[in-house]
């Protein structure tokens, strides 16, 4: 097989930040130049979402025929085995981890982003101990088939085995379709690097494998035992069901090839019909203001009460000169 690996990679004990890490892991191109800072185990937790669920059944059957004593004369004994086991399968891609974009993960050694990334939670063994947590990964490789070479790209797998009561009660919300989002958050993945930053997030994570493919070079008299993919320090298994509320809002029935009706101003009189013909047009009268009516009235009765009065007086002058 061909592993897809385009740098050396190397440990160095001499640390750009002697106070903050004794060692690290550099990345060395072609031309013995250091590509990228200095890669130390990163320690924080982040995220993961499902993309795909499946739950699977497996049946397993083996054989296994023990020859009989040739010098008793004893009969050839078969043994079967028969192994039942369920293991539910998702799908991952990496969360924001408080930036604008999600989390980018490669290879120590390469430039190629990882795509593929995968969760494995299996009913735990009576044999297998506590529950746990382990992460496998591999590295791009090319190898050749009756079809010719086929290439698997690069994958990280968390392996998660849990008590058959809680696999039970996974796999029973799935079946019930119950669950609308899985979220798996791990911390403290041994064989994650990343350049070292006082923030909890990372844009960028190195990934080193458990793999002898995947190589380091230590100096020679280097002790120093480097992490690589394999023990979980921290990890939590969200299952959600989500609900989602509708807001209508009622709206009045439009019609949009409706012409706008635009009324004329309330003060504002009709005009009078001029329909009917005449020999010679008579020009309308304008039109008349409210307000300039109200005014009128209240002159002409002004005006009628003054000559009330005045006709009052007359007559009163009158009667005085006919009794001299």
């Amino acid at each position: 097989m061909d592993f897809h690996i385009d740098r050396r990679v190397i440990l160095s004990e001499e640390s750009e930040y002697k106070n903050l890490y004794d060692w690290s892991l550099k990345e060395i191109d072609g031309g013995g130049k250091q590509v990228g800072r200095d890669q130390i185990p990163w320690v924080w937790s982040i995220s993961f979402a499902a993309r795909n669920l499946f739950l699977a059944e497996s049946l397993t059957i083996s054989s296994e025929t023990r020859a009989g004593d040739e010098a008793g004369g004893g009969d050839t004994a078969t043994k079967r085995t028969v192994q039942k086991r369920q293991s539910i399968r998702a799908t991952l891609r990496p969360l924001h981890s408080g930036h604008f974009s999600p989390t980018s993960f490669s290879m120590l050694g390469t430039d190629r982003l990882i795509s593929k990334f995968e969760l494995f939670i299996y009913e735990l063994q009576a044999k297998e101990g506590e529950e746990k947590c382990v992460a496998w990964g591999s590295v791009a490789y090319t190898f050749d088939s009756d079809l010719g070479d086929e290439t698997t790209g690069d994958v990280v797998v968390f392996n998660l085995f849990v008590r058959p009561d809680k696999f039970a009660r996974y796999a029973e919300r799935l079946g019930a379709g119950t669950v609308d989002e899985v979220v798996l958050r791990v911390g403290g993945v041994a064989g994650f690097y990343s350049e070292w930053s006082p923030s909890p997030t990372a844009d960028a994570i190195k990934v080193l494998t458990n793999s002898d493919e995947h190589k380091v070079e230590f100096p020679g008299d280097c002790t120093i035992k480097i992490p690589r993919l394999g023990e979980v320090t921290e990890v939590e298994l969200h299952f959600h069901r989500i609900i989602r509320f509708e807001r209508t809002e009622t709206k009045e029935p439009s019609d949009e090839n409706e012409e706008p009706v635009v009324e004329p101003p309330l003060e504002v009189l009709e005009e009078p019909d001029t329909s009917w013909e005449r020999e010679e047009p008579i020009p309308a009268d304008p039109p008349v203001h409210q307000g300039a009516l109200k005014v009128m009235d209240e002159r002409a009765v002004k005006l009628l009460s003054s000559l009330r009065f005045a006709a009052w007086g007359i007559a009163f002058l009158l009667l005085l000169l006919l009794f001299k």
